[in-house]
């Protein structure tokens, strides 16, 4: 899963304001669910992986739209994905022009126009989940349903030390935020409206974007579910765990404190 640097120059934070999408040849009715892949330095997997979601897509007979958000790619990241939106009317290629996983992530919500918003990583991908969370938020109580790499029937096939912090890290969000927090990073689908609401209120990006837009619906009474999924490493993590850890953390306290001074939020 991709993972990306958290500081911003001033004119990177200029450019990436400026950010707009580049569009392929689109199917005309609303789809039932939008897929946003957040992409940089794809260049290795990109095109194989992509054939591979819309080939088990097809296979299921799913109506969907995928959103390939690249963001600040310094290979052949956005040429291969601009070939496969022009053979293919179901792919759309947005531009955020620096390395941002969280601020692409936030655009491809944004721009996505299907009943469900799906985020999975171009090599964390799960037709199968995503029908699944689709039923659940169809019934119309749930608002969220996040793919659990920790709760009973998961399956986690990474190394011990990457699912130790995945611990590590939903045990903070349980004590920092809400004893009933589950995972927040890995795969996710929600109803459009959940995203249009709350993710225009985020204030993180790169790491922690999709936490805070979960903590924030949580908050206000959205209601968010979890299955078990089972998730494997394809490649080497883009960062160092090391480097990541306490970034993290600072990231986090400075979240509890922005919503502790935005107090209660309307339900």
């Amino acid at each position: 899963m991709t993972e990306f640097p958290t500081e911003l120059s001033a004119r990177e934070g200029a450019a990436l304001q400026a950010a707009t999408p580049r569009v392929g040849t689109c199917i005309a009715e609303v789809p039932r669910y939008s897929v946003v892949i957040p992409i940089h330095n794809e260049e290795e997997c990109l095109e194989a992986e992509v054939v591979e979601l819309t080939g088990e897509m097809d296979s299921l007979g799913v109506d969907y739209e995928i959103l390939l958000a690249e963001n600040g790619s310094s290979d052949r990241t956005p040429e291969i994905a601009d070939g496969l939106a022009a053979d293919n009317p179901r792919i759309r290629v947005l531009r955020v022009p620096v390395p941002d996983y969280g601020e692409a992530m936030k655009r491809g919500m944004l721009s996505a126009r299907g009943d469900f918003v799906v985020n999975f990583d171009i090599d964390y991908h799960d037709a199968h989940f995503m029908l699944a969370a689709g039923e659940l938020l169809a019934g119309g109580e749930v608002g969220i349903v996040v793919g659990s790499k920790l709760m009973e029937g998961a399956e986690d096939r990474r190394s011990w030390g990457r699912h130790t912090v995945s611990q590590g890290f939903t045990t903070m969000l349980r004590v920092l935020f809400d004893p009933r927090m589950d995972d927040t990073h890995g795969m996710k689908v929600l109803r459009r409206e959940v995203v249009q609401r709350f993710a225009p209120q985020t204030v993180r990006t790169v790491d922690l974007f999709d936490t805070e837009l979960i903590i924030r619906a949580r908050r206000a009474g959205v209601v968010v579910r979890a299955l078990p999924v089972t998730c494997e490493e394809k490649r080497k993590a883009r960062s160092s765990i090391v480097h990541r850890i306490p970034r993290t953390i600072r990231g986090l306290a400075s979240l509890r404190l922005t919503l502790w001074k935005e107090g209660t939020p309307a339900r």
